[in-house]
């Protein structure tokens, strides 16, 4: 959607519900290009918090999500004006979406992520939503892969029942939202270990669907999210069943970080799979590869001969300590070239 392109407020009439006139399908704001795949993983999918211990499960409010900072300064981008929007719109604290209130809702409750919502979403054409829009349905909060559902969960957690909002999206796009009711779930913290561990496997199984079909990104959000509920729901220190699943989960978000070119985050989470499972040899390849890729390249080639001591047979981990030690002569080669220059 071209960012010049200007659509009227209220020129869809056929995508509104009753009462809900303000919205549109209009090209406006501009947007913050984070979904809230990326906001879920700030602390435990991006390695940022430590992995340990149930503090590190999923709030109310951010799911384990360590803190943004001081409140002066969520304050100050809470209260952040962008170009073309209202006086009046509210920025997400971590800027992933900007939310414009048309008619305010009832109550202080807000849905959390399980939450059963009767929700009304309007969206132009050609969105990446799999939620149903322009009609009443039935969402499931968090339950959505496309790369915009996440903002949609996002926006409706901080929306009360009966209220009707803009929400701001990718390529200067708008989205309505009216939220009629929930059926509240009890949060994370409230489910038994078992539940936990049950819901945390769901979403493993779900990732593991989702990166077989080159969904990369929704894949990496499921894995984060069974990742928070399994930090959650495991003692301190974790049980062998318990570490193992932790270890596939660390070792699974870090191919997903892999393929999203962000080898820093990947060799975080392959660090705490093998904290967990020394013998992950996945894990092994896996921090091998982000080293690499961040020119480590001596760092790299003992993960590769680690993974060779385990598995002498592993093809990849071979063609990989080949391609290192390659890159290795020739980042020396040009640094001797530097040097007799230098000194000639």
């Amino acid at each position: 959607m071209p960012g010049s392109t200007l659509l009227i407020k209220g020129s869809c009439p056929s995508l509104n519900p009753p009462g809900f006139t303000s919205g549109g399908c209009c090209a406006r704001a501009p947007h913050s290009p984070l979904g809230r795949g990326q906001m879920e993983a700030m602390a435990v999918a991006n390695g940022k918090a430590d992995g340990d211990g149930a503090a590190n499960g999923m709030s109310s409010a951010g799911r384990g999500a360590e803190s943004w900072g001081a409140r002066a300064e969520e304050d100050q981008r809470e209260n952040l004006e962008v170009p073309n929007q209202p006086a009046d719109a509210w920025v997400a604290p971590d800027g992933a979406f900007t939310k414009q209130v048309l008619q305010p809702g009832t109550g202080l409750d807000k849905p959390t992520l399980g939450a059963l919502c009767q929700v009304f979403l309007e969206a132009p054409p050609g969105a990446p939503l799999g939620y149903p829009t322009d009609r009443w349905a039935q969402l499931e909060l968090g339950e959505g892969d496309r790369a915009w559902d996440d903002l949609v969960d996002a926006c409706l957690e901080t929306m009360v029942p009966g209220e009707r909002a803009e929400l701001w999206a990718p390529g200067r796009a708008v989205l309505g939202l009216h939220l009629a009711s929930f059926a509240p779930v009890p949060e994370p913290w409230q489910l038994d270990p078992a539940e936990k561990w049950a819901l945390a496997l769901r979403h493993k199984e779900r990732g593991s669907e989702l990166y077989r079909a080159g969904e990369v990104g929704a894949a990496a959000r499921r894995y984060t999210r069974a990742l928070q509920l399994a930090i959650a729901g495991g003692p301190a220190p974790p049980a062998p069943e318990h570490a193992r699943l932790r270890a596939d989960l660390h070792a699974n978000l870090a191919a997903c970080q892999l393929r999203l070119a962000q080898p820093a985050h990947a060799a975080r989470n392959c660090t705490k799979a093998l904290a967990l499972r020394p013998q992950h040899t996945k894990a092994r390849y896996r921090h091998g590869l982000a080293r690499a890729a961040m020119n480590d390249l001596e760092g790299a080639a003992e993960d590769f001969r680690g993974v060779l001591a385990a598995e002498p047979g592993n093809t990849a981990a071979c063609r990989e300590l080949e391609r290192v030690g390659q890159r290795a002569r020739e980042r020396d080669a040009r640094l001797a070239q530097a040097m007799s220059k230098l000194f000639s």
